[in-house]
């Protein structure tokens, strides 16, 4: 199975950047061909037409994507679940497909645009609670430590796409109260929320 691990985020906005700063750590590491790492922090429709451009036999069968979403959690949680496919109503999905238009870059933008146009596989979200919104390279240090174990289990995820199947499903953002681990792996501690 091919597994695209898709960062999306603004560099130089600090806790924004996770996605892709994420995507640079793992870029750097050693990959079997079957595992593509990209920075996806472009355009949603580009996005759709990236995830299309591959012949039906040689399209991904799980997307891992890393983001950062101010959700309201305490910061540097990570929230990682299985992503339910179920899109918001067909005003929201107007709205992100005008945003994506205008060149709003997000991560639920990006996945509700790719879900819609059908180009999306199955996918697994990792996201991080923000804390600083400035702009500036450096993450505040509770989302460089989330850095770290994201790495790591996306890592775990992309050599061994069976275990999503371990990972709660939920609506986008994670579904509100429930809390649910899966197999650690070293020290992640996950909230699926």
């Amino acid at each position: 199975m091919r597994v695209l691990i898709g960062g999306v985020g603004y560099r130089n906005l600090r806790d924004h950047s996770f996605g892709v700063l994420a995507v640079d750590a793992l870029a750097a590491r050693s990959w079997p061909s079957d595992v593509s790492v990209e920075d996806i922090s472009y355009n949603p429709i580009t996005v759709v037409q990236r995830l299309e451009d591959d012949p039906a036999e040689r399209r991904f069968g799980l997307a891992v994507i890393l983001g950062a979403v101010d959700r309201g959690r305490q910061a540097g949680t990570l929230t990682v679940y299985r992503w339910d496919t179920v899109l918001p109503d067909a005003t929201r999905v107007q709205a992100a497909v005008a945003e994506a238009v205008t060149g709003v870059i997000a991560l639920d933008n990006t996945l509700i645009v790719a879900r819609h146009f059908g180009a999306l596989p199955p996918a697994v979200v990792v996201e991080v609670e923000p804390r600083s919104h400035a702009f500036g390279p450096e993450l505040s240090p509770e989302v460089a430590r989330a850095l770290e174990r994201a790495c790591q289990l996306v890592t775990d995820l992309a050599l061994d796409p069976a275990t999503a199947a371990h990972i709660s499903e939920a609506p986008l953002g994670g579904a509100p109260g429930l809390r649910r681990s899966v197999p650690q792996v070293g020290d992640v501690a996950i909230r699926i929320s």
